[in-house]
Formats: C-alpha cells, structure tokens, sequence
C-alpha cells in the first residue's frame, strides 16, 4: 500500500502549522505595548524635569462613615475606651460592676485589669482613659476620689497624676495627652472648665470658663494643636486655639450636624473628628477645623438607637487606632462596638 504524503505516522506528535501572517500581528502587537510603555517612561521623565513633581493622579474618594465590624463583651457600664496605635490593646473603664479599667485584645480577650491603688478607701469610679504617646502608660479619671491614676501598658499602677496650680474644687472627667506629652482634663466641679498640665503635673493655663461650659466632658487635640471640647450640657462642641481661644462652635439642634448630649471624642489621623452623641444614640463625624472656618465640616453620623450590631443604647467613650478602626463604648449594652474604614 501506498503511504498517503500528508498522514501522521501513528503515534508521532503532530505537526503544528502556525499561520505566518497571525504571528507577524502578534510580533506587530507587542512591538506596539513595547512602545507605548516607552513612550510613557518618556513622558514621566520630560514632566519631572520641568515641572521636579510627581503627576497629580486622580483623587480615590474615601468614604466618611466606617461600618461596624465587631462587638467585645464582659464589661458592665463602660464609659471610656482608649487603644494602642496599632490596636493590639483596648482599655475599658467599668463604672458599672468591679469599677475597674479592663484591658482586651484586638480579638477580644481579656488581659488584665487596671484596679484603684486602694480599694478600702473611698467609692471609686472610672471614668475616662488616655495614654502616652512614647511610654504607653495609662491614665484613669477617677471622679468620686477627684484623682487622675497612672498605670503601666500592663496594668501595673505607677503614681498618681497630682496637678500642681489648681485651685478650688477639682473633679476631673475627660482626660487627652497630646504628641508632647501635655495633659488636658475636664474639670466639672463649680468651675467647668478645661485645664492643661505639662507632662510633670504643672498648670499651663485653664480656659472654658468665660464661654460658659457646663459639664465638659471629652477632650481632644489635633494636629495643628487645637482643642476640642464636647460641652456636654449645652449639647455643644468647642473648639480652641492653642492658646485657649475660641475659635469654633458647634451648637445643640435637631438638624444634620447638631448635637444633642455629646460625650466622648477622639480625632484619628485622617483629620475626622468622632464624638458620641448620647441621646442621638451613635457618633457624629466631623472634619477638623480648616484655617479661617467657622466651623468643622460635617461628615455624617452612624449608629442608630438598639441592642442589635451596629446600634447603641446611651454610647459614651470613644477611641481611634492607626488601622482605621474606631472603638465606641455602648454603654447600657454593656459593649464596645467596634467599627472599621
């Protein structure tokens, strides 16, 4: 028999004709990425040297509000919450129950317990936490002994925080140390006022009390140095110079970006400004104050009144990490929700 010239011999691999004019279009393709790329690598260059900065790209909108994540349990009443940078540490004041500072995990789990130096003494009740920005350690208002108590990352008291310069009765509430380790309170005895201390007790200067405070209750300051307070009372919030100034006011009112009762604050560094709103039930979101405004950009508010995920019952504390995590004290559901960027 004759052999049929095109056949396959049986088992050899096969022949694969390519087509030579597709393989001329590929070559032709990527001879064109090729010099596209490099028209764009070009391109770059010519900018930076006229110009000796970076293409401007198109701004990625970021959403103002975050959404809750997750809830920790087993504690009664909490009011304050502060968090390391990274999160890996919650500190949560108990005014309900033990009256204790209960440390937890980033997962939840209990690691330890900041109690009063002396527990045979008077009634204590914590009340707010703030921590040092280098040495880590933990400050506690305690309102019912008018003592500020010190402790170390792991629970460990150290002294007590003793204000030098104060005069008249002292009942301290809110509680903030700032980058350089300055130490602002709330004070909500006959004076309502907010009084700042450098990092060994000593009085820098008191302020509020011209602007008619009542019952001050969070403290925090951002990064060009402002003060903001929430003026609890007066459903308002205060913001302050460095120097104790009036600079901005947000007022009480049923309207978007209003207040109702605000309580805690806590500013993260993205320029958003979070404080509790206990009566609206969740935490309204403002923008830091923006040179020559008259008042803080209103971003929105979350929250809503209830028991289930995402809803709080009288919130009271609230605290920021570097993760874009933000720590809200739901305090008659026993909790601390914790919402996420």
């Amino acid at each position: 028999m004759t052999a049929t010239p095109n056949a396959i011999p049986a088992g050899g691999p096969a022949d694969v004709q390519v087509d030579p004019q597709r393989r001329r279009r590929r070559k032709a393709l990527a001879l064109l990425l090729l010099l596209l790329a490099l028209m764009l690598l070009i391109g770059l260059f010519i900018w930076y040297l006229l110009f000796r900065q970076p293409i401007p790209l198109p701004v990625i909108p970021v959403d103002p509000l975050p959404a809750y994540a997750t809830s920790i349990y087993g504690v009664s009443d909490p009011s304050g919450v502060a968090v390391t940078a990274s999160g890996d540490r919650i500190y949560v004041a108990e005014t309900g129950g033990d009256r204790v500072v209960r440390i937890f995990s980033a997962g939840g789990a209990e690691l330890g317990v900041l109690r009063p130096p002396d527990t045979t003494g008077p009634e204590h009740a914590p009340v707010y936490v703030a921590l040092h920005p280098t040495t880590g350690d933990v400050y506690v208002t305690d309102r019912p002994t008018g003592a500020i108590n010190v402790y170390d990352r792991e629970g460990t008291y150290l002294r007590e925080f003793r204000p030098e310069g104060v005069t008249g009765v002292w009942q301290p509430i809110g509680l903030h140390v700032d980058a350089a380790a300055n130490v602002y309170v709330t004070d909500v005895s006959d004076e309502h006022r907010v009084v700042k201390f450098d990092t060994s007790g000593a009085l820098v200067h008191t302020f509020g009390m011209e602007d008619g405070l009542n019952f001050p209750n969070g403290v925090a300051v951002d990064a060009d140095g402002r003060v903001y307070v929430t003026d609890s009372n007066n459903g308002r919030l205060l913001v302050y110079a460095a120097d104790g100034a009036l600079v901005a006011t947000i007022g009480r009112g049923a309207g978007i970006g209003n207040l109702g009762l605000p309580r805690g604050i806590a500013i993260d560094g993205q320029g958003r400004v979070f404080i509790v709103d206990s009566s609206g039930q969740g935490v309204t979101v403002y923008a830091t104050l923006e040179d020559g405004a008259a008042t803080p950009e209103y971003l929105g508010f979350f929250g809503g009144q209830g028991f289930a995920d995402g809803q709080f019952s009288f919130p009271m504390g609230v605290a920021v990490d570097e993760r874009g995590r933000v720590y809200v004290a739901d305090t008659s559901n026993d909790r601390v929700q914790v919402w996420s960027y």
